[in-house]
């Protein structure tokens, strides 16, 4: 098994690895490792049946049992959500995030799958590194954001009121630290998101809109991403921590089907001065 960058900044082909059997403590070791360098992998030519995709996942830790609210979960299976797009369902994840930063901890690893790709083309995913986006501030604002913690929550304006009275039996805000901290790679990455980041902890409400602003501007960036052209059976696993994504939703109406499992993730690490500090 080896790694193929794919860009300056995240992103990796994985060769040589075949999915249909199990993994062996190495095999891991070298998956993970490689994820939290390269924040993206990419296995092309491989479909996968629900069994499968689970035991890929677990290579990174405990899969969550949370179907898709829609769609519910793939053969009988919770930890693997399904997701569906078509005239009937709109797309509504063409924004820029990160899954889950709503929960504490939010969820570590995904591991989506695509099972069928709209006819005409399109449907395409981008990451952005968020190591490389911390890495473009100078650093006066670094220094100041670092003690800084913002207020994260579950977006329900708009929801259908089934979805909000489902929602709102389980956690829906947490505060993080705006520099999260990754140790196996000793690196900083910026960690607020669009969707879910409401306010930053301690600011008015206008100095907030106007810094978080500013670093969706800089998380966004066309120069930090890599953009992956999906086809069925192939599958990206991303670093949830360390990225932002985003589904580009050129193909409606034309139908798209994914299947995707999210994996426990660990408390967030505050970045303070050169080091972690603690986490939420």
């Amino acid at each position: 098994m080896r790694f193929e960058r794919l860009s300056p900044h995240l992103g990796a082909s994985v060769i040589g690895l075949e999915l249909d059997s199990e993994l062996g403590a190495n095999a891991k070791a070298a998956l993970r490792q490689a994820l939290a360098e390269h924040q993206v992998l990419f296995i092309r030519d491989q479909p996968l049946d629900a069994t499968q995709q689970i035991r890929l996942a677990e290579a990174f830790g405990t899969p969550i049992k949370d179907g898709h609210p829609k769609f519910g979960f793939v053969d009988g299976r919770e930890e693997v959500s399904l997701i569906i797009n078509d005239a009937d369902n709109p797309p509504d994840i063409n924004v820029w995030h990160t899954d889950v930063t709503f929960a504490n901890p939010p969820a570590g690893t995904c591991v989506l799958h695509c099972v069928e790709t709209p006819p005409g083309g399109g449907g395409n995913t981008i990451w952005a590194s968020m190591f490389a986006a911390y890495d473009a501030l100078s650093p006066q604002m670094k220094a100041f954001l670092e003690p800084l913690d913002a207020y994260h929550q579950l977006p329900l304006d708009g929801f259908p009121p089934k979805l909000i009275a489902s929602a709102m039996g389980r956690e829906i805000a947490n505060i993080h630290p705006v520099i999260r901290w990754i140790p196996e790679v000793g690196r900083a990455a910026l960690f607020v998101n669009r969707v879910y980041t409401q306010r930053i902890e301690g600011l008015t409400r206008a100095e907030s809109r106007g810094l978080l602003d500013a670093l969706f501007a800089t998380a966004e960036s066309p120069d930090l991403q890599y953009r992956f052209a999906w086809q069925a059976g192939s599958t990206a696993i991303w670093d949830n921590r360390s990225t932002q994504h985003y589904a580009v939703a050129d193909y409606f109406p034309a139908r798209r089907v994914m299947h995707r499992v999210a994996v426990e993730g660990e408390p967030v690490l505050a970045y303070r001065s050169r080091g972690p500090e603690g986490g939420n």
